[in-house]
């Protein structure tokens, strides 16, 4: 992975420059600025830091004279020292690419010497993206074939002239040095020829790599939704089984409950009746009240069946309350999710019919509406990691003008969250709050996807460009709305978590890597 330009004055751009010194001197650094920096970079970084040279237009300055002055700035400044950085790192962007790519333990074979690079504008690249790799044995590399080129050259004292920039580089404005060295490197054409050829088909490779690897994650990740979505079914599915088979366990005791009270009222009428028949003989009170001692038994015995039987009822009318309610919030539930569908549509076919608002302030800059939650996930499920949301602005706004970046936040409560918010501010963002929405089974829900919507299509008018940080699929009807509108749409996520729908309905898809995070 390609690490960025690093900030002004941070510690990691003090660890590069010394770095990068250590791997150049005035000779080699002259060699490289150039075959590799265009002509219009190094005379925008001139007419910045140059000093003196007064009553002279800078067209009549040779590009060799040219960037002696810059040499010898980029060892006496930090300022000239870091706008060249940046420039280099732009100009080799496709080159510090192709060294990242390369496998460590290959690096020495192919692109450890002068020989095995190819042309010499791209010789030039190559070395500074060896001098710019992580890896330190890569960095190694470019020492390498820095010492390779000077026992090649044929002119070192003119290659010194042009860093020194003294009166004696003025005498060979006329002397051409990328000429002489591609002269030194035209027995090399061939071979360079065949890496050429090997590298592009190696950058073809990588692409489509990365495009296969990106489409299985989307689909990886939508199968990991649709199987969630499938065991939560079922476990509702499990839970109203449960309790219908509990119902039926109730109303099968209530039927033997009403069987036997049934049996009970048959024997106490059997009974009656025997006892009436006793009454009716003389000198059979005895067996009389034992008769009505059964029959008072029986009796009890009936009310206590019937008590059971009442309880079994009313046992079974709370289940079947109970499971009439636990349908009643699901049905609640998804009339609700209807509801807001209904309405983002809504107020998406509003917006696509509603014409252009018109504006005395032109739109211009860029809107930045971050979904907070899917980032943070995303970046602790692929990397364990939090995300820095003050190096994202930065990295997403790229000097550009920020017309408006807002960060839509789900408030989840906890001593930290505050403290969180106030960092968001501090880095630039303006804050969405929210609260999830709590159901009685202790479930929530809390979702910015409307909030955002709404967000674009009211801002929609006022920029030139909308930045959407989410790979959230849902969001794609929204980026085609947006572009229908005339509005440039980018989408910045991880390459891990980027719905598929989402990279393709964007103009640009912005791949964060961990520059962003913590």
């Amino acid at each position: 992975m390609v690490s960025p330009t690093p900030k002004f004055r941070s510690s990691e751009f003090r660890d590069a420059l010394a770095a990068l010194k250590g791997i150049f001197d005035a000779h080699s650094l002259s060699v490289v600025l150039v075959d590799a920096l265009e002509r219009r970079a190094a005379e925008q970084v001139y007419k910045r830091f140059a000093r003196g040279q007064a009553g002279r237009r800078i067209e009549n300055i040779s590009k060799s004279e040219l960037v002696g002055q810059l040499t010898s700035g980029y060892f006496a400044s930090d300022d000239v020292a870091y706008h060249l950085l940046k420039e280099m790192d732009r100009a080799c962007h496709k080159e510090r690419h192709i060294v990242a790519s390369i496998p460590e333990e290959q690096a020495p074979a192919r692109v450890g010497s002068y020989r095995a690079i190819a042309l010499k504008r791209e010789r030039a690249k190559l070395v500074w993206a060896l001098a710019r790799d992580d890896r330190a044995s890569v960095r190694d590399l470019a020492n390498r074939v820095i010492a390779e080129f000077f026992s090649e050259a044929a002119d070192l004292e003119t290659s010194k002239a042009v860093v020194e920039g003294q009166e004696e580089a003025r005498a060979l404005e006329g002397v051409d040095l990328a000429k002489r060295l591609a002269d030194q490197a035209e027995r090399l054409q061939e071979a360079a020829q065949r890496l050429t050829d090997l590298e592009s088909q190696v950058g073809k490779h990588e692409a489509e790599r990365a495009r296969l690897l990106a489409q299985i994650g989307a689909k990886e990740r939508h199968l990991k939704e649709q199987t969630s979505v499938r065991e939560e079914l079922e476990q509702q599915l499990d839970t109203l089984r449960g309790a219908l088979s509990k119902v039926e366990s109730e109303q099968a005791a209530l039927d033997a409950a009403q069987k036997s009270e049934d049996r009970a009222r048959a024997r106490a009428e059997d009974l009656a009746t025997k006892v009436r028949r006793l009454s009716k003989l003389a000198g059979a009170s005895e067996q009389l009240n034992d008769a009505q001692a059964r029959i008072e038994t029986l009796e009890r015995e009936r009310d206590e069946q019937a008590r059971l039987v009442a309880k079994a009822a009313a046992e079974a009318e709370a289940a079947q309350a109970a499971w009439t309610e636990e349908r009643d919030r699901l049905n609640a539930g998804n009339q609700e999710l209807r509801e807001e569908l209904k309405r983002t549509r809504r107020l998406l076919a509003e917006a696509e019919r509603r014409p252009q608002a018109r504006s005395d302030e032109p739109p211009e800059g860029i809107l930045v509406l971050l979904d907070q939650a899917n980032l943070a996930a995303s970046a602790h499920a692929v990397y364990g990691r939090k995300v820095n949301f003050q190096a994202l602005l930065d990295a997403l706004t790229a000097g550009r003008k920020v017309r408006r970046a807002v960060a839509f936040v789900v408030d989840n409560g906890g001593d930290k969250f505050d403290a969180f918010c106030d960092t968001l501010r501090r880095s630039g963002w303006e804050l969405r709050v929210k609260k999830p929405k709590v159901f009685k089974n202790g479930r929530t829900k809390a979702d910015w996807d409307m909030g955002i919507a709404v967000e674009a299509v009211e801002q929609i008018d006022r920029a030139e460009t909308l930045v959407l940080v989410s790979g959230d699929g849902d969001f794609a009807p929204l980026v085609r709305l947006v572009k229908r509108r005339g509005v440039r749409v980018e989408v910045a996520a991880f390459p891990e978590a980027l719905a598929m729908e989402l990279a393709e309905a964007a103009d640009v898809v912005t791949r964060l890597d961990t520059g962003t995070l913590e």
